[in-house]
């Protein structure tokens, strides 16, 4: 299958994830994978400047929501993966590949997608059944976002949502309607509306 083509924006955010290799475990701790990922971010931020929302780090994948100001998505997604391939190469001494192959993405146009991916994202352990709410996984650019814990590179978080309203919001369920759609997102070049099935192209 053709790798569908990149669509720069310098303005709308992107929903990003990548997978370990054959869907299995990152081969190490998740503890430190997490420093890896923040070792990542400084590194190939500080190479080609993001803007990140927000991140979750799983055992087997991450989900990621950002801004790109320079539309240098491929160029920032090339240095964190390769980067953090690396780091875990090196501690382990695996001479495999670590992710199962590029990442996927999508680029939102619509607010109502990205307030749903937005939880959508950060629900991950919590559909996992690692925690029960939001807040409480540690692995997280929320749980630094509410200042639980440090991140390496600043958190351009759009919602704010730090209050027992904000948190009770993010940890209420997405419609299933919804979900189902932001699952499939990820093939998609444009979402501009959770029930459009269509591709759509920036004009």
């Amino acid at each position: 299958m053709a790798r569908k083509p990149l669509i720069r924006s310098n303005h709308l955010p992107y929903h990003v994830t990548s997978r370990a290799h054959n869907k299995e475990l990152f081969p190490l701790p998740i503890k430190s994978i997490w420093e890896i990922s923040n070792q990542c971010f400084q590194e190939a931020g500080s190479i080609h400047p993001i803007e990140l929302v927000s991140f979750v780090l799983m055992d087997n994948h991450y989900h990621m929501l950002l801004f790109t100001p320079n539309a240098n998505l491929d160029l920032f997604m090339y240095e964190f993966n390769k980067r953090f391939a690396l780091k875990v190469q090196g501690q382990t001494g695996i001479i495999n590949q670590i992710f199962g192959g590029r990442y996927k993405w999508c680029l939102i146009q619509s607010q109502q997608y990205l307030s749903n991916c937005y939880r959508y994202v950060y629900q991950n352990p919590v559909r996992a059944g690692v925690v029960r709410r939001c807040e409480d996984y540690n692995f997280s650019t929320l749980h630094a976002t509410i200042g639980k814990s440090d991140f390496s590179i600043p958190i351009h978080d759009k919602f704010g949502f730090k209050d027992e309203y904000g948190l009770n919001w993010l940890n209420a369920n997405i419609r299933d309607q919804e979900l189902f759609s932001l699952k499939k997102s990820l093939s998609r070049s444009v979402l501009v509306n959770l029930k459009d099935n269509q591709k759509r192209k920036i004009t």
